[in-house]
């Protein structure tokens, strides 16, 4: 039945996702990391059609709504190919491969601008995500569903085209999909994983020396010059904490940008994103991976 659909191959090749960006508003975001996908695969060159859709349910009593799909439906639309192929396993592309189809392909026509599904699970950040181009299907009660991947380029343009966004939340009625063709010999590969969690100590010692520079120290400037004399004196905690305050305000938009993790052919290394110091966080050879 996989013949029935308009594949194209999809060769080697690196991809980053996530952003670096140091706001609390884009934790959900990080970290950035970039790793090279080193299998070849398939991807539907377009969405999978209603025609499709009705194809492969046809043997079916009552064929489930294409425009208002459901997971269960999806994944019974998938077991159906797949019980009819001894070679290659179907699935929904993982958030990686569709990064790297988008980038070789140029893919962008998002149906009616709902967006596509991916096979990843919803998750609150990138801490402990595959590395390797393998769906995030981690066990997670508090998932939603399938993850979703939406383009904000509009379908008619074809070059210099944006990357997608992965937004992690239910997905909409008129979400499309598309399918990844995959040997299944190459199911159980190795995987590799960043690590679980960021360095919460270096994010304490960052802000401390943020709220000291942009918070306390301009607010006890201000009552030098502003305030009444002695006021310093008597609100001097009422100035530290203020000054703590707005420095934590401010971490919602603003803060230096984080570390872009790497994966190399043996460890994940850190690169600072202004000095370009290299840091070694793990080796494939730690059982975490």
């Amino acid at each position: 039945m996989g013949k029935d659909f308009d594949f194209v191959e999809i060769m080697p090749g690196e991809v980053c996702l996530g952003k670096d960006n140091g706001g609390l508003f884009f934790a959900a975001e990080r970290p950035r990391h970039c790793f090279e996908i080193k299998y070849q695969f398939a991807i539907t060159k377009n969405c999978i059609s209603e025609k499709e859709w009705n194809n492969v349910f046809k043997n079916k009593k009552l064929i489930p709504n294409y425009n208002k799909f459901t997971q269960k439906d999806i994944e019974e639309f998938i077991e159906i190919i797949n019980n009819k192929n001894e070679d290659f396993k179907f699935r929904l592309p993982s958030e990686s491969e569709w990064e790297l189809a988008k980038k070789k392909l140029e893919i962008n026509s998002i149906p009616h601008n709902d967006g596509e599904l991916i096979a990843d699970q919803p998750h609150v950040s990138y801490w402990g995500a595959p590395c390797n181009g393998n769906p995030w299907l981690e066990t997670n009660p508090k998932s939603a569903g399938y993850g979703m991947q939406l383009s904000k380029i509009p379908s008619l343009i074809s070059k210099n085209a944006k990357r997608g966004i992965s937004h992690h939340k239910l997905h909409k009625n008129n979400i499309k999909f598309r399918l990844v063709k995959i040997p299944k010999k190459r199911i159980n590969s190795t995987k590799k994983i960043l690590p679980r969690d960021f360095d919460r100590g270096e994010i304490i010692k960052r802000e401390i020396i943020i709220s000291i520079f942009i918070g306390i120290i301009p607010s006890f400037i201000w009552a030098y010059f502003n305030a009444t004399p002695g006021y310093i004196s008597r609100a001097f905690g009422n100035l530290i904490l203020g000054g703590i305050f707005f420095s934590l305000i401010t971490g919602l938009i603003y803060r230096p940008k984080h570390s872009t993790l790497k994966v190399l052919e043996n460890k994940i290394i850190s690169i600072s994103p202004y000095r370009k110091k290299i840091k070694t966080l793990i080796s494939f050879e730690d059982e975490s991976l």
